[in-house]
């Protein structure tokens, strides 16, 4: 359960705009986590559930382009988790861990994803559509003209 808390919680800094489905993902993964010292086996089921919820939103295209985009994304999150939080997940210390869970900024995040999955970009616009006074959406915006 400890495990699960901490996941989430290091997801919130990804949850605005398109990544909501990866704290979901994160969450589902945990529920089943294997030994603590198998670090790359729950880096994998955070990344399988994360893209399996990906798929279920669907807010990313249709078809095999939602395949791509679910997939492209969850590999850049899983890739935005500190290697030291990623550490602290397989020694199951994560409860206490106090360095940085994530890599980088919210707008890092966000270029990285733009410049990984350049595709999702125009998702996350449609999502950002009207919402000029949202932070997160003014931050994607700075993201989208420096991932050009």
């Amino acid at each position: 359960m400890r495990k699960r808390a901490a996941i989430v919680t290091v997801c919130i800094g990804l949850c605005v705009l398109g990544w909501a489905w990866l704290a979901a993902g994160v969450a589902e993964a945990q529920q089943a986590a294997p030994a603590p010292q198998d670090a790359q086996a729950v880096v994998q089921q955070i990344h399988d559930a994360a893209y399996g919820k990906c798929m279920s939103d669907g807010r990313f295209g249709a078809g095999s382009e939602l395949q791509a985009n679910c997939s492209c994304s969850a590999d850049v999150a899983v890739g935005l988790l500190s290697d030291e939080f990623k550490q602290a997940i397989a020694d199951g210390t994560q409860a206490s861990f106090t360095g940085p869970k994530m890599k980088g900024d919210e707008m890092g995040r966000d270029v990285a994803l733009l410049k990984t999955c350049p595709k999702v970009g125009a998702y996350l616009q449609q999502q950002c559509q009207g919402k000029t006074d949202n932070p997160h959406c003014q931050t994607l915006q700075q993201a989208i003209q420096q991932a050009q």
